[in-house]
């Protein structure tokens, strides 16, 4: 990606690191092509994002990248993407890690056509080499993507970014955070359950499935529908989708796809040995499951946002409540609140209790001050749903020429394309600009992406 006008310039020298060039900005930080003159090599520098840093989540944000140098470092393998280094400056931290001549699978996968299947199996067997590697030594990654697996020059791919990984003995991630990149995010994952080395097997047999027929198992228009066709609905089967795949593949694959755990393949040398040597055919081998009847009653009169889904109806609360929540939610982690909101509120069985919904999302947030600031938008005495909690809340208060609903409106719309960090930009851009549509083409310049700029600009009617 390249960097965005919401970057501050680029910094020289980080700690002894001499700063060459940018090789990416995304929603957490940049990374640079940088100098070691100790060594003398070249490594690359990943580091927080300037305005991140300053947001007073610095000390969670340097946590999650000790993190995933704690990761990476415990896990020296030739498909995994060595870390080297550590360091803090006052203004950032950052890894040092190894710097990887070639490119990423994503750019090969974007073009939607399949990859030949050799090249396919070749790759992926690397993939699930470093996966057994990483399971066997306590870290799940939990957010494998083809944003995330590198190609070398010499066609070794190799696994990147463990920012979100579980250590096993940490206490960094919050159990029952929902983390990762929808797309290619595992059911457990989605709703919050424990996550194990499995979930790392799904969102593989995702990529395995994209690359052998150029598309992804589970591609809805809206991250809220990704999400319901992973917890609802099973795919086409690969073959389907590309007639010169042999069916051996389509069974290994739908297996690997199930949604219970239990029913996937158990380690990644089990995965391995089902592309090796065929499937299993035991009785009790689970390949394809039936996809699960999800109740299609929409919710009674309210908001809009609320009409026309196939999650259960939920008519004894007041859709005001629900949009309330759903808003403040989105503001944390996206759009995928929504689905989360109306799950949690069909488990409360005796109707309406807002203390309890609020318990059940709360752990979704994956930031001390997110979920803080998300338990603080209901407490007694603030006033849910209205307007002024709403700006209260995202700090969105101080606008005068924007109505703070307007700016709210704005960073849901971006979130999509930025996360959580759609707040910040929403609310420094918002008070640069004096119209709706000046904003939503500064926000739109924040998108790094040409097809997602073009997308949110769409969207808002630019």
């Amino acid at each position: 990606m390249a960097s965005t006008a919401t970057d501050p310039p680029r910094p020289t020298h980080l700690g002894k690191y001499r700063i060459e060039a940018t090789l990416g900005a995304g929603a957490m930080g940049v990374v640079y092509r940088a100098f070691d003159p100790h060594i003398e090599r070249h490594v690359a520098l990943k580091t927080v994002r300037h305005e991140l840093f300053e947001s007073g989540e610095r000390a969670s944000l340097m946590a999650r990248l000790r993190n995933e140098a704690q990761a990476g470092g415990r896990l020296a393998h030739p498909n995994i993407v060595g870390v080297y280094d550590y360091g803090e400056t006052e203004d950032t931290a950052f890894i040092a890690m190894e710097l990887v001549s070639g490119h990423g699978l994503k750019s090969l996968l974007d073009a939607g056509r399949p990859l030949d299947v050799a090249t396919a199996l070749a790759w992926f067997g690397q993939l699930l080499a470093a996966l057994g590697f990483a399971h066997e030594h306590g870290v799940v990654h939990r957010d494998i993507k083809p944003a995330n697996l590198l190609v070398s020059a010499q066609g070794r791919l190799k696994v990147a970014d463990f920012g979100v990984a579980h250590v096993e003995s940490s206490t960094l991630t919050l159990a029952g955070a929902m983390i990762g990149t929808p797309s290619y995010m595992s059911p457990e994952q989605f709703t919050g359950d424990a996550v194990d080395g499995r979930s790392d097997l799904f969102s593989a047999a995702i990529v395995l499935y994209q690359m052998l027929t150029g598309h992804r198992p589970f591609a809805g228009a809206s991250q809220a529908e990704v999400m319901r066709q992973v917890l609802y609905e099973t795919p086409r089967v690969p073959s389907a989708c590309n007639p010169a795949l042999p069916p051996a593949l389509d069974e290994v694959l739908m297996r690997a796809l199930a949604r219970r755990p239990a029913a996937r393949f158990q380690t990644a040398a089990e995965l391995q040995g089902a592309l090796d040597h065929g499937p299993a055919t035991a009785d009790d081998c689970t390949i394809i499951e039936a996809p699960s009847v999800a109740p299609t009653e929409a919710l009674a009169s309210g908001t809009g946002s609320w009409r026309g889904d196939s999650l259960p109806s939920l008519t004894m609360w007041p859709a005001a409540m629900l949009a309330s929540v759903e808003t403040q939610l989105a503001a944390q982690i996206g759009p995928v609140a929504r689905l989360l909101v109306r799950r949690a509120a069909a488990r409360i069985a005796n109707g309406p209790d807002l203390p309890a919904l609020i318990a059940l999302l709360a752990p979704h947030v994956p930031s001390d001050k997110g979920r803080a600031q998300f338990i603080a938008a209901f407490e007694e005495g603030s006033r849910a749903g209205s307007t002024q909690g709403a700006a209260s809340s995202s700090g969105a208060s101080h606008f005068t020429s924007l109505g703070a609903e307007e700016v709210q409106a704005a960073a849901l719309r971006l979130a999509v394309y930025l996360g959580p960090i759609a707040n910040i930009v929403a609310r420094r851009e918002a008070s640069r600009v004096t119209s709706l549509r000046a904003l939503h083409e500064r926000l739109a310049a924040a998108i790094s992406n040409a097809h997602d700029r073009a997308r949110f600009e769409r969207d808002v009617g630019l």
